[in-house]
């Protein structure tokens, strides 16, 4: 079972989090303000078609309680991505993947510098979330999800 941290837990994070740990992965989220409401209430997504709750949530405030993962999920704030290199380590092994999808330019770039090129996915989203609350995330539609290896590169025609 793949082992996965989740940092930004906003309404990105939450959601392909949220689908991952309702379809049996090991998924951990790194929070702060969010912690206690998550650990009492665990996570709700709804949207056409769907109505998951996940009743208990793996949540954390440290690397350090969640330990070695095998996907590293970032959806934190682009302004954010220095605040991260720290804290990383302890989520890391040897074959750790760390997918981005983030709004912004530059983050594969950040995470290739500092944590190595052949651990960077990136991630284009297409989705329409909110979050109207610390433990629910509302999707209004779908949209879909592009991830390629960093420095990979297409042509275009």
């Amino acid at each position: 079972m793949a082992r996965v941290a989740v940092v930004g837990s906003g309404a990105i994070g939450s959601y392909y989090g949220g689908k991952l740990a309702a379809a049996g992965c090991n998924v951990h989220f790194l929070m702060r303000s969010d912690l206690s409401e998550a650990r009492r209430g665990g996570l709700r997504i709804r949207g056409p078609g769907e109505d998951i709750q996940i009743s208990k949530i793996n949540c954390h405030n440290s690397t350090k309680e969640i330990g070695p993962c095998d996907l590293f999920l970032i959806a934190v704030k682009t302004i954010s991505n220095t605040e991260i290199v720290d804290p990383m380590p302890p989520l890391l092994h040897e074959l750790t993947m760390l997918l981005t999808v983030q709004n912004g330019l530059g983050n594969q770039e950040f995470l290739a510098k500092h944590f190595g090129a052949q651990r960077v996915l990136g991630g284009l989203c297409f989705i329409c979330l909110i979050r109207p609350s610390r433990t629910e995330v509302q999707r209004y539609d779908y949209g879909h999800i592009v991830i390629g290896e960093y420095g990979d590169s297409i042509a275009l025609e």
